[in-house]
């Protein structure tokens, strides 16, 4: 067993759990299991991987209940955190300096969101949550949300002799739609024009994310999103191929998911789809390709045409 861990006893009620304290040999990929020696793993102890620069992503299972300080500090190539609502104490410095971290897939089995508050606290860098809310039985409602960064700007004003201070990007704001029991998708799409101002790929994945996981999902905001993506359309697309490089499943599900879209608008028009083709072919990028090539077939362009030929 590469783990390190200490067998612990419960100051409550006396029963008795696992602690992680560390890991011998690669970590790369770490899946930390539900029992150790016939004990539940409830633990993860301070600065247990801390520094760990081997580390790419963590799942953690649903008997873990404390996640003690420093737990992950440093980790600057994990990239993903899998875990569930169980986690009862967050310690300060979790995920602190984790400069990879963007992925954050969580499943919620007791309406208990703190988790999702505590990582968003513990982080000022661009956060996208896959969040798995149970319904009871087997079923699940899935959302897609993307936290903006936000940094704090600190400006000395020497003739008043105070030091004044402001926040710069959206993430505050969104971060305040997630509260111990709910999150507020309603004020979360209310947030939109802001994180406009913010731009680029934070923007394109909020709306990518709201329109195809539509949880409470408005009409009206609905439409705001459709638009939005309508105008960036290859934009995203070519941000999806880039992507295919590094996690083709990934990118083959989202451009897949994208150009299934039916709503108001197209969300994808012909154009971008066939210059999308072309950055394919010419990276190689054969199962993408493909199914652009599919969505494409109706377009009739002379171009389309072509590069189905050539292909």
């Amino acid at each position: 067993m590469p783990f390190l861990f200490e067998k612990k006893e419960h100051n409550k009620d006396a029963h008795k759990y696992i602690e992680i304290t560390g890991f011998e040999g690669t970590a790369g990929d770490l899946v930390v299991p539900a029992q150790i020696e016939g004990l539940p793993v409830e633990v993860i102890g301070n600065h247990s991987f801390s520094g760990r620069q081997d580390l790419k992503s963590v799942t953690l299972p649903e008997t873990i209940k404390t996640l003690y300080g420093f737990a992950f500090h440093n980790c600057r190539n994990l990239k993903k955190i899998s875990l569930f609502d169980s986690i009862d104490d967050y310690y300060d410095g979790v995920c602190r300096q984790c400069d990879s971290l963007s992925e954050i897939d969580i499943t919620i089995n007791r309406s208990w969101f703190e988790v999702i508050r505590n990582f968003l606290a513990d982080n000022d860098r661009t956060l996208h949550f896959t969040v798995r809310v149970s319904q009871g039985s087997a079923d699940y409602v899935t959302s897609s949300l993307t936290f903006p960064e936000y940094v704090y700007d600190f400006n000395e004003n020497t003739m008043a002799r105070t030091i004044q201070f402001s926040i710069a990007g959206s993430g505050m704001f969104y971060r305040e739609c997630v509260d111990r029991r709910s999150i507020n998708y309603r004020e979360y799409d209310k947030l939109f024009e802001k994180a406009k101002i913010d731009g680029g790929s934070i923007s394109e994945d909020i709306a990518v994310g709201r329109l195809l996981y539509p949880v409470e999902l408005d009409d009206r905001y609905r439409l705001m999103y459709e638009e939005y993506v309508a105008g960036s359309g290859l934009s995203i697309l070519k941000r999806y191929i880039e992507g295919a490089k590094d996690d083709p499943a990934s990118a083959v599900n989202m451009i897949r998911e994208l150009l299934r879209y039916s709503g108001e608008k197209e969300l994808i028009s012909r154009g971008a789809i066939d210059e999308a083709i072309s950055c394919s072919v010419e990276l190689g990028l054969t199962e993408v390709t493909a199914i652009l090539m599919e969505s494409g077939s109706g377009a009739g362009s002379e171009k389309s045409v072509a590069m189905r030929f050539e292909f």
